[in-house]
């Protein structure tokens, strides 16, 4: 079995191994509660705000993961009222299989702390990739503007340029004569007022 510090510290580098997808949410929640981890465990509240079939996971599991789970399930719903996320569903399947777990405090706030963790670190992880969203269409839109300026020869002496990377001579001939003066002509305020007004002008003639 491949270590799962060396899998997280090879992801970390920008390596992914592919690993077969679970086809279903019970599948998820037997392998979970199959593992006899009482770390794994945790993740089971979150997968009960999916939908699942009670039946068809507890056919899957001995008495005592049986327990377990009806156990989780128990302080699962609990959470959800107390972070007050819709568990009309969950609780519909506690009723209907009349499912009665006595949890203590401590047992409610293990699981309730991980939940709000696990929450806190997913609303992170969307606001890392939103921004890395926002970086890559903030480069396209300046290619885009820079490519309706610039030749292709040009914005590859810029490129050179803006890498910190030496340039040829030639290219620096190139630069001087070719490249500068419309970096200046771009830079010039008085320029750049004459356009936004050019632009104000043709969106109130529409």
């Amino acid at each position: 079995m491949i270590s799962a510090k060396l899998i997280k510290d090879l992801e970390r580098e920008g390596f992914r191994l592919d690993f077969p997808n679970y086809d279903s949410n019970d599948s998820r929640i037997i392998e979970i509660l199959k593992q006899d981890n009482e770390r794994l465990n945790l993740a089971i509240p979150l997968l009960l705000q999916y939908e699942f079939d009670y039946k068809k996971i507890i056919n899957k599991l001995n008495t005592i993961r049986k327990n377990n789970f009806d156990k989780i399930t128990i302080i699962a719903n609990k959470i959800f009222q107390t972070e007050q996320i819709d568990n009309s569903d969950l609780k519909k399947i506690i009723k209907n299989n009349k499912i009665k777990k006595r949890i203590s405090n401590d047992e409610f706030k293990y699981y309730h702390d991980s939940f709000k963790d696990f929450i806190k670190n997913t609303k992170k992880n969307e606001e890392i990739y939103f921004k890395e969203q926002i970086k890559i269409r903030g480069k396209l839109n300046l290619n885009k503007a820079l490519s309706n300026i610039f030749a292709p020869a040009k914005l590859r002496i810029m490129k050179t340029i803006f890498n910190h990377e030496p340039l040829t001579n030639t290219e620096l001939k190139y630069y001087y004569r070719s490249i500068r003066p419309l970096i200046l002509s771009i830079l010039n305020e008085n320029l750049q007022k004459y356009l936004r007004i050019i632009e104000s002008i043709r969106k109130l003639s529409k």
